[in-house]
């Protein structure tokens, strides 16, 4: 007994508190995003969220996961790296809570789950890529964009999330002693010169590859059906008409 009684008070000075698993984003992913359809699909309510007026989707090589891509670009008020910090690094944030609930300039009522963005791609995608130039006019003059990467793999390797800070990397940003050969997370600066042209004035691409599995033919119906209402066909790309946006699923979507 006055063994039990001397770990206890050896656990109570080191202190006590809760620590999360990295496996978290797999657990929630599966319980909260069932589908990958739905996954993308939430990844496009995003872009609606940030006032994006057009979103491409496109996808290559989708039935064979090692060499697919899919890449989602949107023509939204982006984000700075301190959002991404916050609304994207943030477990369970509270961004979307704060206000109306709706978003900046076309006061649109947001959509997108809290939270389920990062599980969305977790589930997609073993890693993710974001490039991100804000709108100034919405997001204030100092805004600057950046590029992220989030390994999910290399998340996976570690114990929890405390040490994910540990094994990242932040460059242009914040200066580091010492660079972490292989970066759970990565955050850079962009300067004007490296934007792409496809993100000028301002928007966000995001780039997952390589894919955790192929995509089946009634897993891109359901896309489709997700992504929501009228189509037309044009050249490579399906248009879809959305409450002041503009979507276009490239074809690859549809048919190998």
């Amino acid at each position: 007994m006055m063994q039990k009684n001397d770990a206890v008070d050896d656990h109570s000075e080191a202190g006590l508190g809760f620590t999360v698993d990295t496996h978290i984003f797999r657990e929630l992913g599966d319980l909260l995003v069932g589908r990958d359809s739905t996954a993308l699909a939430e990844l496009i309510k995003n872009a609606y969220d940030a006032d994006a007026r057009r979103v491409q989707v496109r996808g290559t090589s989708l039935s064979d996961p090692g060499r697919g891509v899919i890449t989602i670009v949107d023509d939204g008020h982006g984000m700075t790296p301190e959002t991404f910090k916050i609304g994207f690094l943030r477990v369970a944030g509270r961004q979307k809570e704060a206000g109306n609930r709706r978003s900046p300039k076309y006061a649109r009522r947001f959509t997108g789950e809290k939270g389920i963005g990062r599980l969305a791609a977790h589930k997609l995608a073993k890693r993710l890529e974001i490039i991100s130039v804000p709108d100034k006019s919405v997001l204030g003059d100092k805004a600057t964009a950046f590029k992220a990467v989030i390994d999910w793999d290399r998340i996976e390797e570690l114990n929890t999330l405390d040490e994910v800070r540990e094994h990242s990397s932040q460059t242009d940003l914040f200066s580091l002693s010492e660079v972490e050969p292989r970066p759970a997370v990565q955050l850079s600066a962009l300067g004007p010169n490296e934007i792409p042209f496809e993100l000028q004035p301002h928007g966000t691409k995001i780039s997952l590859q390589p894919l955790r599995r192929s995509w089946t033919e009634s897993e891109r119906i359901k896309l489709y059906n997700e992504a929501q209402p009228r189509r037309r066909v044009g050249d490579n790309l399906t248009r879809i008409e959305w409450n002041r946006l503009v979507l276009a699923l490239s074809t690859n979507f549809a048919t190998d």
